[in-house]
């Protein structure tokens, strides 16, 4: 009985212990940033350029630009995934730019040589930073489109919930980062231990305008039926666009660059 209560006291140290390394050390866990930064030879044949952002908390982050080619285009303000920098997203911000759009793509804090760190309340701050620059620079909230992938959706309706904007385009959104973390740590009670929680379900009703969802059907990290709970939460009009036997990372490989332009523009021109 003696060795069964020792046993059962070391398996229960080492489980506190387990949850307590999670707990301080879960933001890397959860943010992995590449710190790649694009060179000016490199900017200039992509026709984008990098521009300078204060945001609250941080200070000065660089993110990547290209303005729209006439005032009846979209300007695309995104947020992208937890993984990587912006400066590896270019073949993305490319392809959304085709059709002449623009796209202000988001550098968060600690991610492509940016300063600060990565958090919830850091990039929320990033978020309306950005916002606030497209419209000091007198492009309206008819005109812009937010959007965003992965764990930037939870950014970016956080931010459509407090901003106007023309439409709100979600790629693999989630409903929550507690919800996501208990999923990926079922043993642990991760859904308490989390700092950063994004919560969208509390968020997405709270959103007025037009929404697109893309989502892969086999997404091995944020599963569909996940996407599909945030989806009916949302307010009509609102359009799913399910990507068959779509995974997590290769969407735009499958050709959702069509479905985020012609939405994109579809949101503006009916403003």
């Amino acid at each position: 009985m003696r060795a069964v209560l020792v046993s059962l006291a070391i398996t229960a140290g080492l489980y506190v212990l387990i949850v307590a390394l999670a707990y301080s050390f879960q933001r890397n866990l959860l943010y992995f940033p590449d710190q790649t930064v694009l060179t000016d030879q490199q900017l200039n044949e992509a026709e984008f350029s990098a521009v300078s952002i204060t945001a609250e908390g941080t200070g000065k982050l660089l993110s990547l630009w290209r303005a729209p080619t006439d005032p009846t285009k979209p300007v695309i303000i995104h947020f992208h995934g937890n993984a990587g920098s912006p400066a590896l997203r270019l073949p993305i911000y490319q392809a959304m730019a085709q059709d002449g759009a623009g796209v202000l793509a988001v550098g968060y804090p600690g991610y492509g040589g940016n300063p600060g760190s990565p958090s919830e309340e850091a990039f929320y701050a990033t978020a309306q930073a950005h916002y606030d620059w497209l419209i000091a620079r007198g492009y309206s909230a008819d005109q812009i489109v937010i959007a965003a992938q992965s764990l930037g959706t939870g950014v970016a309706i956080w931010l459509a919930s407090r901003n106007d904007a023309s439409g709100l385009i979600l790629e693999a959104a989630y409903t929550a980062m507690d919800d996501m973390a208990q999923r990926q740590f079922s043993i642990l009670p991760a859904k308490l231990l989390i700092k950063d929680r994004y919560r969208s379900l509390d968020r997405i009703n709270e959103i007025n305008m037009p929404l697109s969802w893309i989502h892969g059907t086999n997404d091995e990290l944020i599963p569909f039926a996940m996407g599909q709970v945030l989806f009916d939460a949302a307010k009509e009009p609102k359009t799913s666009h399910p990507i068959r036997n779509g995974g997590h990372n290769d969407l735009w490989m499958r050709g959702i660059d069509a479905l985020v332009r012609s939405d994109a523009q579809r949101f503006v021109a009916s403003d």
